[in-house]
């Protein structure tokens, strides 16, 4: 029984040993300052900084056609090329009926869409943004009167 014990003592420490020389191994060619962390990383890992969508739409709009805009950026850049920037746009109390508008881009990380109002009211919009690996969903709330 004691020769099974040491056995498996002896299996056991060759087993840790073995596991030790593949995590050096692995860590061949970088300097580690601590557990895992290398000094090759970057300093700030691009997709923790937050995308920012700014809607750009009044407070008080006309019925009839109106442009309704969104300034998306990345770390105060702006974003050409965002996987997806969809407005949802409906009147309140009325989500169930919204519309969904896939935007455009224009300029200066601005996308747009031309919606008509055909009613006055209160109405919400969502502006949908998907880009940097970050789905960001900004709410405005605006007034619509007769012209």
């Amino acid at each position: 029984m004691k020769n099974i014990i040491t056995l498996l003592l002896i299996g056991l420490m060759i087993f840790l040993v073995a596991c030790g020389d593949e995590e050096q191994e692995s860590n061949n060619g970088e300097e580690s300052n601590h557990e895992g962390h290398s000094d090759t990383q970057e300093d700030e890992d691009e997709s923790l900084i937050p995308v920012i969508v700014e809607i750009l739409v009044d407070d008080e709009i006309e019925t009839g056609e109106q442009t309704l805009q969104a300034r998306v950026t990345h770390n105060e850049e702006p974003i050409a090329e965002a996987e997806e920037v969809m407005f949802e746009v409906w009147e309140k109390d009325h989500k169930d009926d919204s519309d969904m508008v896939e935007a455009t881009y224009t300029e200066d990380g601005i996308y747009e869409i031309t919606y008509n109002f055909e009613e006055e009211g209160t109405y919400e919009m969502y502006a949908h943004v998907t880009a940097k690996s970050q789905h960001v969903m900004p709410k405005h709330v605006f007034e619509v009167n007769a012209n």
